[in-house]
């Protein structure tokens, strides 16, 4: 990858938009292959204009419009990486810019968003917001933690994954997407394990290829493993262009390009003639997430 300004290579930034669309080229008409969220790190590669090429939070590599990333002092922690954190638990929820629902909305965000809080009010959490502004949510919506560098945290459930899971049938499909306002098969995936704190990697075929995947064969398919497809007689895993996770032994759910999120069959025709292969996460944390249901 040829880059221009090599100086600002290796700074951090943080995405100040709610969704922020990133591209295949520094053209904001090529490929969308990913999104970056409000709050999330990126580490700034290279640029080009008013370009940036950025490395994700899940190691993804893309261009973004410099505008979009607020980039940080060199002595600057992470953003929302320490201290009281809020969590955000809904699928979408409103940021105010003072503590009632009158007053202007600065802007929505989804679940799993990690947000730095200021002060605790009784029914209200003010925020620190990564362009530097306050926000007010209702302190209901929110998971509120103490987040630490290192810290102990719950590994989900098959059961758990699986509720969360049906929280998002109906998601509209988006080639790219990763949250509630438009998700892909591998951004669906990635954010029902995101919620429940482990990071998966962004395509499928990656998600395939994760050195934590246990083969599995279908007839020990269960809530929460991952199923994998292909076109019929490709075995090598680079070419998986479609995955979902089984809700069961006998139905999984994903995000189908037309479609969005829905639950299929797992006898399905269709999906039984282009089956790759199934695995099971061998999980381990790599982040705090947060935003799962609580009994």
């Amino acid at each position: 990858m040829q880059t221009e300004n090599s100086a600002v290579a290796q700074r951090t930034g943080v995405i100040t938009r709610n969704i922020v669309p990133m591209f295949s080229k520094p053209d904001c008409m090529s490929e969308q292959v990913t999104q970056g969220l409000f709050g999330q790190m990126v580490t700034e590669e290279g640029g080009q204009g008013d370009w940036v090429f950025v490395q994700t939070w899940d190691t993804y590599r893309a261009w973004v419009p410099a505008d979009r990333i607020h980039i940080l002092d060199r002595s600057d922690p992470p953003y929302a990486s320490a201290g009281p954190i809020a969590v955000i638990r809904e699928l979408f929820v409103d940021i105010f810019e003072q503590p009632h629902e009158r007053a202007e909305l600065l802007t929505k965000v989804t679940i799993s968003t990690e947000i730095e809080v200021a002060r605790v009010h009784e029914d209200w959490v003010e925020l620190k917001l990564p362009n530097r502004r306050l926000g007010f949510i209702k302190k209901q919506h929110a998971k509120l933690i103490e987040k630490a560098p290192i810290q102990t945290v719950w590994l989900p459930e098959p059961r758990k994954l699986a509720e969360t899971a049906m929280r998002f049938v109906g998601v509209p499909y988006l080639w790219g997407g990763s949250s509630p306002f438009g998700l892909d098969c591998s951004g669906l995936v990635q954010l029902i394990y995101r919620i429940h704190n482990v990071t998966l990697l962004r395509d499928a075929h990656m998600q395939a290829s994760d050195t934590r995947c246990r083969p599995i064969s279908g007839n020990k398919l269960a809530a929460g493993d991952l199923i994998f497809f292909a076109k019929p007689g490709e075995q090598d895993e680079a070419k998986i262009s479609h995955v979902g996770m089984m809700l069961g032994k006998d139905r999984f759910i994903h995000s189908r390009g037309g479609m969005g999120v829905i639950i299929t069959p797992l006898d399905d025709p269709y999906y039984t003639s282009i089956y790759h292969s199934a695995a099971q996460m061998r999980l381990k944390t790599l982040d705090s997430g947060g935003g799962a249901p609580q009994d």
